[in-house]
């Protein structure tokens, strides 16, 4: 069932419950009673408003703490309930068809039955001048209520929109901000904004063609050998036996093949021989009867020596490494490694780095790799490196704060920058005028915003209420700097008036951008 509750005031009596309840259009009236006061505290009081609860087809229920109230509630069947919620949950009484008052409950100033009838048998009917009299009033009243009505829709049907446009200016601004790392705010006097020195950890790799040249063994040198057996036994010579020259830096060969001596002394077998890798390329052309060294246990039973000429070794034009090199792709990699750190910095959307500040902060000797040492053949040089990378990094937010600064300093007197219609420079390298011993960067940031006029809109009320279409549209043009491009609009309602409202709050001015 629908439920409707009515909160009663220290104030409330009989009469205004039963008016209140006599727009009551739900099934269940839950009457509340206030904290503080006493009120309806009559038995007869209750009566009346369970009859108009009753008039209206509601069941009633009560919310109070007055025991005399609870008690005439329970005589006359109305529940009471200690809460709205305990209402919601509980049964509800219904209200007994007849109820009877206690004379008990009947108000002291009521008149007795007697006195009344006295009182009524005085009464005489009226003359025939108090009856004129009567009639007169009433028209003049009903005349009178006319005139109300007619100044009350005069005053406050009427309705206008009125629509200006304040003329605009564009004001520009260039300030040259210096962006400090020890700051902690914007300090808009000095023009300094706080910066910020980020860091992070880069490894790249480069590699660059060797600028050094030289001769590096191409092929080795071949040929043959004569063993000669020093002793009575036959004497196996495995492949792969050196042999060399005699001197501080002998050339080395070694057998290609197995061979056998015949035993007796002076027995001779020739074997082919080819350079070992240390007597690659020329070094391996060796001289007739140069090659007499027999390297290993063999050195004591044969005796060996070269017939003829070791032919064949030759050598070839290759790259060298230089400490040019070495250098050249040093500055190449850290460079690299500046420009690889730019897409690495985690930012901010309006966060900006400083390129010029972009710099190595530490490396380490065991970060930093070559793939050859100097005077090595190799053709190309490759660097392997690591470096912790610094940057100074500029909030742009910070810095359009101090632009719109210097653009509050430029709005002329009576005007005002228009919302949303403020705009900045995009931040480039350009901007950036240059960097001090202590890291502090000056820098440039310009900004641009559109001004209006100020108007005030209840003035503008009250110059052009009760004025006609046209003379308010010649207030306004006249009373403030309008944009030429766009006239003022006025819309009265209703039209055939052609009047603004007398009452200025009637009507309503925008007041475009």
């Amino acid at each position: 069932m629908k439920l409707q509750i009515i909160q009663l005031e220290p104030y409330d009596d009989v009469v205004s419950v039963r008016d209140r309840l006599s727009f009551v259009s739900t099934e269940r009236v839950l009457l509340v009673w206030p904290r503080r006061g006493e009120i309806l505290k009559r038995k007869l009081d209750l009566l009346l408003i369970q009859r108009e609860a009753a008039r209206q087809g509601a069941r009633l229920a009560l919310i109070t703490d007055d025991p005399a109230v609870k008690d005439h509630a329970a005589e006359l069947n109305i529940s009471t309930f200690e809460s709205i919620r305990a209402s919601q949950r509980g049964r509800w009484k219904r209200p007994r068809s007849k109820v009877f008052v206690d004379r008990s409950d009947r108000p002291e100033d009521a008149p007795d039955a007697y006195a009344l009838r006295e009182i009524t048998s005085r009464l005489r009917p009226a003359s025939p001048e108090q009856v004129r009299f009567q009639r007169n009033v009433r028209r003049a009243a009903v005349v009178v209520l006319g005139f109300v009505l007619v100044f009350v829709t005069v005053l406050f049907v009427p309705s206008a929109q009125v629509t200006i446009h304040p003329a605009q200016a564009q004001i520009n601004t260039t300030v040259k901000l210096i962006a400090d790392p020890s700051l902690a705010q914007v300090n808009v006097e000095s023009g300094r904004v706080p910066a910020t020195i980020i860091k992070t950890d880069v490894t790249t790799q480069a590699t660059i063609p060797t600028t050094g040249s030289g001769n590096v063994p191409n092929t080795l040198a071949s040929g043959t050998v004569i063993f000669t057996n020093n002793t009575d036994q036959p004497v196996f010579i495995p492949s792969g036996t050196v042999v060399s020259t005699f001197g501080f830096q002998p050339a080395h060969f070694h057998t290609t093949a197995d061979a056998t001596l015949d035993g007796g002394n002076g027995k001779t077998v020739t074997v082919t021989i080819e350079a070992a890798q240390d007597t690659a390329g020329a070094a391996g052309n060796i001289e007739p009867n140069l090659i007499i060294n027999v390297q290993g246990a063999l050195s004591q039973s044969v005796a060996v020596r070269n017939a003829e000429a070791t032919r064949g070794g030759t050598v070839r034009q290759q790259g060298i490494v230089t400490q040019a090199d070495h250098d050249n792709l040093l500055v190449l990699a850290r460079e690299k490694i500046r420009q690889t750190a730019l897409g690495e910095f985690n930012l901010s959307a309006t966060q900006v780095i400083v390129p010029d500040t972009i710099k190595i902060a530490e490396e380490r000797p065991e970060w930093t790799t070559y793939s050859a040492f100097v005077n090595d053949p190799a053709d190309t040089l490759t660097l392997s490196m690591k470096a912790t990378v610094q940057a100074l990094v500029i909030d742009t937010q910070l810095a359009k704060q101090a632009a719109i600064a210097s653009l509050a300093l430029q709005i002329p007197q009576g005007r005002q920058i228009v919302p949303d219609s403020v705009t900045f420079k995009r931040f480039a390298a350009g901007d950036i005028l240059g960097e001090d011993a202590k890291g502090n960067v000056t820098f440039l940031m310009s900004a641009a915003a559109n001004v209006a006029v100020i108007v005030d809109v209840g003035d503008v009320r009250r110059r052009i209420s009760g004025t006609g279409v046209d003379q308010a549209m010649q207030t306004l043009e006249n009373g403030w700097l309008l944009d030429s491009r766009y006239p003022p609009v006025i819309q009265v309602w209703p039209e055939f008036i052609h009047r603004l409202p007398i009452l200025a709050a009637r009507i309503s001015v925008n007041v475009a951008e």
